[in-house]
């Protein structure tokens, strides 16, 4: 059985082609491990899916999309459709929309997904039948046009029993990243990420390390970002794989990133951190306002957070970098600018700027829904593209205080600030060996903008 697995993602977009899916490498390893004798061979695509499936021709295939993407998705399922190919689909977009799932598309599968795969699997090795599909815990499929559910899915509470990705089919270069856990204890309500994974979980100290060392040892990698929501949400598990790391000789064999929350930061966390390798720590920091950052993040940080956490990880010897939403309904321009005025200030290294974007299960979502904003049927799920910089006129303002054009306008007021100042930074920055391919690619993903810009218009 040949089984063909497409990360629905535009190409042309640097940030989203930067790294390899790993969630398509725990399918692939899942089944690997449950099904060790069968004849089964897969491929991974995220580009040139069609040439690949006329040379590959799958038996069965896999789709999983963000929800920006999800129009890139629906394209590939409806061309596998054509030919008579069964097709899944799954990720973070059609779990928190199931009633996206496209006509004759057999059927998706919600949430977390490996021993839903590997169900499905088996059923097609069996002989699958669509009624089968009821069969199935965490999917929903189209009987006779209607949407039907099976019974939920219980998340893995030993994530150990998960097998690393299947990274032999994956492109792993130089700088690569992996995940130690799974979920977070906070949930900001712009966040999509948390609704999907719900509860917060964790890959062991061993396993981590075990993870670690197999990148060093068989891929060369230098760098590894550990892309969890939180990764140092448990304190005690960091102790450990610092132990382990420094047991199995790989402290300084490569550098590490990660995520924090400002108001975890510490100290003791800062140095640790520097201890195993941390280089360079990124934050969702998103406001300078009090007012926004209680909208966005909740009441327990505040803007004295952000700034005690930068200097924390700086007087460490970390890089700090962050992130900033603006555009929230009630932010006014007065608040935004203190986001502004809270960067230029800042011992900040990195940072990049968003607007408020409505994402499928989130409380922003349902507000967007509320306000007519944003549906289950919409058209162009690219308007979900936090990235409006390559088209502003397409995104979606939640503001209720701001035009569009004063949204847009202060946007492109911190894209300025941004460019100014991480060229300024980048050159002592702990990543700058990535500067050159992804200023490659930034600048290919521009020039592919204009042209499709410009056929618009000749049209």
């Amino acid at each position: 059985m040949r089984i063909l697995l497409v990360n629905a993602l535009n190409s042309e977009v640097e940030v989203e082609s930067r790294y390899p899916s790993l969630g398509m490498g725990y399918l692939v390893s899942s089944v690997r491990k449950a099904l060790p004798g069968e004849k089964l061979e897969f491929l991974i695509k995220d580009k040139d899916v069609h040439a690949a499936a006329a040379r590959f021709k799958p038996h069965l295939a896999g789709i999983s999309s963000v929800s920006q993407n999800f129009g890139i998705a629906r394209e590939y399922a409806q061309y596998f459709v054509s030919k008579g190919i069964p097709v899944l689909i799954g990720g973070v977009h059609i779990s928190a929309l199931p009633e996206c799932l496209p006509e004759g598309v057999t059927a998706a599968c919600l949430g977390e997904s490996e021993d839903t795969f590997v169900e499905f699997i088996k059923a097609m090795l069996g002989g699958f039948t669509p009624q089968a599909l009821a069969g199935i815990p965490g999917i929903a499929y189209r009987e006779d046009g209607a949407l039907k559910f099976t019974e939920p899915r219980p998340q893995r509470t030993d994530l150990d029993s998960i097998p690393m990705p299947a990274r032999d089919l994956l492109d792993i270069r130089p700088h690569t990243y992996m995940f130690t856990s799974r979920g977070c204890p906070f949930r900001c309500s712009f966040c999509s990420s948390s609704r999907f994974w719900d509860k917060l979980r964790f890959f062991s100290a061993d396993y981590v390390v075990d993870e670690i060392e197999l990148l060093v040892r068989d891929y060369g990698v230098s760098m590894i970002s550990f892309f969890d929501d939180l990764f140092v949400a448990n304190f005690q598990r960091l102790e450990e794989i610092a132990v382990l790391l420094e047991k199995r000789n790989l402290i300084g064999k490569t550098r590490l990133t990660c995520s924090c929350r400002a108001n975890v930061v510490k100290p003791e966390l800062a140095r640790l951190l520097k201890r195993i390798g941390v280089v360079s720590v990124g934050m969702g920091l998103e406001s300078g306002d009090e007012e926004t950052l209680r909208y966005l993040k909740g009441g327990n940080i505040s803007v004295e957070h952000n700034r005690r956490a930068i200097d924390i990880l700086k007087d460490t010897g970390i890089a700090a970098n962050a992130s900033f939403v603006i555009g929230s309904p009630r932010e006014t321009r007065e608040q935004v600018m203190r986001t502004y005025d809270f960067i230029r200030k800042s011992r900040l290294d990195l940072f990049d700027v968003y607007l408020l974007t409505p994402y499928p299960g989130t409380p922003v979502w349902d507000d967007a829904m509320r306000r007519g904003l944003v549906s289950g049927e919409m058209d162009d799920w690219s308007r979900l593209d936090v990235n409006v910089y390559r088209d502003p006129g397409k995104a979606i303002i939640m503001s209720e205080v701001l035009s569009k054009a004063e949204v847009v306008s202060l946007y492109k007021k911190f894209r300025r600030l941004r460019l100014y100042r991480n060229f300024i930074k980048v050159l002592g920055h702990p990543m700058k060996r990535d500067i050159p391919v992804m200023a490659w690619r930034l600048l290919r993903e521009r020039i592919s903008s204009l042209l499709t810009k410009n056929r618009r218009q000749t049209r």
